[in-house]
C-alpha cells in the first residue's frame, strides 16, 4: 500500500479504536447513537482522538437538524476541521450563503496552511457533491487518505455513472480495512450499482449490518432499494415503512417512498402527503429538483400548443 494508506491502516476503523462505536453509530446513521457514546464516560482518549470525536459530534449535530449547536460552539479560534464542520453547516442550514460557502471553501482548498487537512477535503467533496459537481468532489477528495474520503470517492464516482472507478475505490478500501463497517457498506452500494447476482449480495450485506448493529433508516434504505432494483415494490414499502417510523422527516426514506407509492399505484392523496412532508424537510432535494423542472417543461410545452 502507499504510504499515505498504511498511516491510516494503523489508525483504522477496527475493533480496537477507542472511537469504533462513535464511528460506527455515525456510518450506519444512527447519529444520536453516535452523541451518546461519543458521551460515554468509559471513553479514554488521546487528545487526537478527541478532536476526532469533536468532528463526529458536530457532524452529527448537523445531520439532527441541530445546526445551531455547531454555530454557537465552534468559534474563529478553532482549528481548520472545526471550521470546516461549521462550514458544512452553514451550507446545509442556510442556502442563502451559499456562494459565500463556496468562496470561503475555495480559499481554504488553495490556502497551503489549510488545503491538507482531511476534514477540510471531505467536506470540500461533501458539499461539491451537493451541488453536483461531482468532478470537482473527485478532484477534493483524491488524496484519500482516510477511509470515508474514499468511501465519498465512491459514491461520487456512481453518481458519475462510472461503476468502473467505483469498483477501483471500493477495492481499495478492502486493501486498507476490508472488515470496517463502512468498507461493507461501500461494497454493497457498489454491488447495487452493478445491479445483477450483485443485489442480493448488497441487500445481505444491509441485512447483516442491520441485524448486527440496528436497523437504522439507512440499512432500510438499503434493503428497500434492492427490492425496487428488482422489481419489488411491495417488499420495497414494508422496509421503507419501518425507516419511516424510525424517522419521520427522512428525506431518502420519503424520496424513495414517492417512487414506490407510483410503481404500487397508491392513491394520490398519499403521494401528496410524502411531497408535502419531502417539501417541508428538504425542499432542495434531488427528486423535487427535477419534479419541479417536469412540470416546468410541460407548462411551457402546454402554452406553445395554446398559442398555436
Amino acid at each position: 500500500l502507499p504510504e499515505r494508506l498504511r498511516r491510516h491502516r494503523a489508525g483504522g476503523l477496527s475493533m480496537g479504536d477507542d472511537l469504533f462505536s462513535v464511528k460506527n453509530e455515525f456510518y450506519l446513521g444512527n447519529f444520536q447513537g453516535a452523541i451518546n457514546e461519543a458521551q460515554s464516560s468509559d471513553l479514554i482518549l488521546s487528545p487526537a482522538d478527541e478532536k476526532e470525536r469533536d468532528i463526529i459530534v458536530y457532524r452529527c449535530y448537523i445531520e439532527l437538524g441541530q445546526s445551531d449547536v455547531v454555530q454557537s460552539e465552534i468559534g474563529d479560534g478553532h482549528p481548520t476541521a472545526l471550521q470546516a464542520v461549521k462550514l458544512l453547516s452553514t451550507y446545509k442550514t442556510n442556502k442563502s450563503m451559499s456562494e459565500m460557502v463556496m468562496v470561503t471553501m475555495k480559499q481554504w482548498l488553495e490556502d497551503a496552511e489549510t488545503c491538507n487537512n482531511p476534514t477540510l477535503q471531505l467536506v470540500s467533496g461533501l458539499i461539491y457533491m451537493e451541488e453536483g459537481e461531482y468532478e470537482e468532489a473527485a478532484k477534493a477528495l483524491h488524496a484519500g487518505t482516510t477511509l470515508e474520503m474514499v468511501s465519498l470517492q465512491v459514491q461520487c464516482y456512481l453518481k458519475m455513472a462510472r461503476v468502473d472507478m467505483a469498483e477501483k475505490s471500493a477495492s481499495l478500501m478492502a486493501r486498507m480495512e476490508d472488515d470496517a463497517t463502512l468498507t461493507q457498506l461501500t461494497t454493497a452500494w457498489v454491488n447495487m450499482n452493478l445491479g445483477g447476482d450483485k443485489l442480493s449480495d448488497a441487500f445481505y450485506t444491509f441485512q447483516e449490518l442491520a441485524d448486527k448493529y440496528s436497523e437504522t433508516p439507512l440499512l432500510l434504505n438499503g434493503m428497500a432499494a434492492c427490492k425496487m432494483h428488482q422489481a419489488q415494490h411491495d417488499e420495497a414499502e414494508k422496509y421503507l415503512l419501518k425507516a419511516l417510523t424510525k424517522s419521520a422527516n427522512d428525506p431518502l426514506t420519503l424520496q424513495n417512498l414517492i417512487v414506490v407509492a407510483q410503481h404500487t399505484r397508491k392513491a394520490p392523496e398519499v403521494v401528496n402527503r410524502y411531497l408535502a412532508t419531502l417539501s417541508r424537510n428538504a425542499g432542495d432535494c434531488l427528486l423535487l429538483k427535477k419534479k419541479g423542472q417536469w412540470e416546468g417543461a410541460f407548462d411551457t410545452a402546454a402554452a406553445g400548443l395554446a398559442s398555436s
